[in-house]
């Protein structure tokens, strides 16, 4: 062995006395295995060892074997040093003692030692070139020090020493792999498959290195064969057709898509994966179907559907282009599931949209069970009840928990002033209005219905001149409010009081609003308590023919007319 190879090593003085049971087992498996010429059993996929013929040694052979007895018993005591010279001494002694070589690449492979490895494993592969554990070792030591082309030499060697076992192929592939060599990996799969037929391992593998290699078409034929050899795994379909899909191919991802649900037409995956296909071919109408026929499915989750729908439609299809089937799909996922407050918020939403607003009610009850600190599903619920008749309680309820839950939002002060207005109490009214209009109006919302509501029940409850200042801080903000203008000049010829300024504003009205019976009866009553019947008449008539069931304009025709 060449200097510099192995360096010496402080080693322990005490020697441990006796040889232990697994030494001697080392020491007979080193006399069957020998070295010089003789060669060391090697498996051929059998897992099995198999003692070779007993041969006669000569004397030099078994001064070897008896140095390399020595040296494996240093190495298990643990004094890897003094094995190691030991190791030397043979080799320099013995140099045809393969065994020898191998023991100490093993050892010199332990210390990381690649290159002197690599040296010494040669020596025992060049001696004993059809030893497998020879080899293996040195293909062990080439990965490890990225000699990828030596790789896959040895892994070539190994194949031909033990051509029938499967797993010295893929190694060999994977060896090809390492140096990316793609196109030979392949090839040795190859070789695999013609000895053990199409197999799943084989072929997904070869479409990796397909794949990898940038070349998908030969990746496809991979799994087509998998597809063709095994026509009731529908996962290969699905594999193809999602492959193909993803290539723009759909008539050769329809095929594939059509064998799946052929053989699994209540599978609700199946189902899922051909809406994939028409929402990509733009085909709503059928994407819908196959997604109403999943949802059939009692297997799939209320949860899965909710996803489902989220990720193929848009907001704006849900909501709008294709908010019939959407509406109806979702109605098909809460199926079953009513009374679940995780979707409830959700459900809630679309019903509203739908106007279904008891039902929508009952989901954002539910909803808030689950969480009552959401002001947006107060605010939903109060909506919902407010369009549901006989739900005056419930939604006053609502109203006054909220209220007192969210102070500074104005919509549950709000209702509660237009309840109790509708219950003719107007001081209660107004009060629940000052709470309404105390924090301010964000962005606006409901700032003019609290001063139109305030206007109301200031006349109501008698008090005008509050009234009045009411009126004209509402015409201020919103000089264009045309409902204002003509309660405004209602309640002043109610009351007989500046009929000029109530008939100059209802006279904007009814030029802004011609159709407006209101309007026009406003009009018409202003000039009436002027003395002005023969212009008002026209005017009367007009709201009468607009609205002829309106027993309070008849009253004002007969009056103007004189009747």
């Amino acid at each position: 062995m060449p200097s510099g190879v192995v360096e010496r090593y402080q080693e322990p003085t005490n020697m441990e006395q006796g040889v232990t049971k697994r030494i001697l087992f080392i020491i007979i498996i080193a006399c069957l295995a020998g070295c010089g010429s003789r060669k060391a059993a090697a498996p051929e996929g059998t897992g099995r060892y198999e003692r070779p013929p007993l041969r006669e040694v000569n004397e030099e052979q078994l001064k070897a074997d008896g140095m390399l007895i020595d040296a494996l018993a240093l190495q298990e005591s643990g004094r890897q040093n003094e094995a190691m010279e030991a190791y030397v001494r043979i080799t320099q002694a013995y140099p045809t003692c393969a065994a020898a070589w191998y023991e100490m690449g093993r050892h010199l492979m332990a210390r990381r030692w690649s290159d002197s490895a690599e040296h010494c494993l040669a020596r025992a592969v060049k001696l004993q070139p059809e030893n497998v554990w020879y080899l293996k070792a040195l293909a062990q030591n080439e990965e490890v020090s990225g000699n990828s082309k030596a790789l896959t030499e040895t892994w070539e060697r190994i194949v031909k020493v033990q051509p029938t076992v499967l797993e010295n192929y893929y190694n060999l592939s994977n060896a090809y792999i390492t140096a990316n060599n793609l196109p030979k990996a392949v090839e040795v799969l190859d070789r695999v498959e013609k000895m053990i037929g199409v197999s799943e391992d084989v072929s997904l593998q070869k479409q990796k290195l397909w794949n990898a290699a940038g070349k998908p078409d030969k990746a496809l034929r991979e799994v087509e064969k998998l597809a063709d050899a095994y026509p009731g795994e529908t996962r290969y379909c699905a594999l193809l057709a999602e492959s193909y899909m993803k290539q723009k191919r759909y008539d050769k991802a329809k095929i594939y898509y059509d064998r799946i649900v052929s053989q699994h037409p209540e599978n609700a995956e199946a189902h899922v994966m051909l809406a994939e296909y028409y929402r990509a071919r733009r085909q709503p109408r059928e994407m819908g179907q196959e997604l109403e026929k999943a949802f059939a499915s009692p297997e799939m989750s209320s949860s899965v559907k909710l996803k489902l729908l989220g990720s193929f439609y848009t907001e704006e299809e849900f909501y709008g282009s294709q908010r019939e089937t959407a509406f109806h799909l979702m109605d098909l996922a809460m199926e079953g599931c009513e009374d679940s407050a995780e979707f409830a918020a959700f459900y809630g939403h679309v019903l509203m949209q739908q106007e279904k607003y008891a039902e929508a009610a009952h989901q954002f009850a539910l909803a808030l069970r689950n969480d009552s600190s959401d002001y947006d599903l107060w605010e939903a619920e109060i909506i919902c009840l407010t369009e549901v008749p006989g739900a005056d309680e419930r939604l006053a309820d609502y109203a006054v928990r909220a209220s007192r839950l969210f102070p500074t939002h104005t919509l549950p002060h709000y209702v509660l002033a237009l309840t109790a207005y509708r219950q003719q109490r107007y001081d209660d009214a107004l009060k629940h209005l000052d709470n309404a209009m105390k924090w301010g109006f964000t962005k606006g919302y409901l700032e003019q219905q609290c001063y139109a509501l305030e206007g109301e029940c200031l006349y109501r409850a008698g008090y005008y001149e509050r009234c009045w200042a009411s009126m004209e801080k509402r015409l201020a903000k919103f000089p264009d409010d045309m409902e204002a203008l003509n309660n405004y000049a209602y309640y002043l010829a109610e009351q007989g009081q500046n009929l000029e300024k109530a008939e100059q504003m209802s006279r904007r009205t009814i030029q802004e609003e011609p159709n407006n019976a209101n309007s026009l009866d406003t009009y018409a009553w202003i000039l009436h308590m002027m003395g002005r019947d023969r212009e008002a008449l026209p005017y009367m008539e007009k709201a009468v023919k607009l609205n002829p069931g309106s027993e309070t304009l008849q009253k004002h025709l007969k009056e103007i007319k004189g009747e």
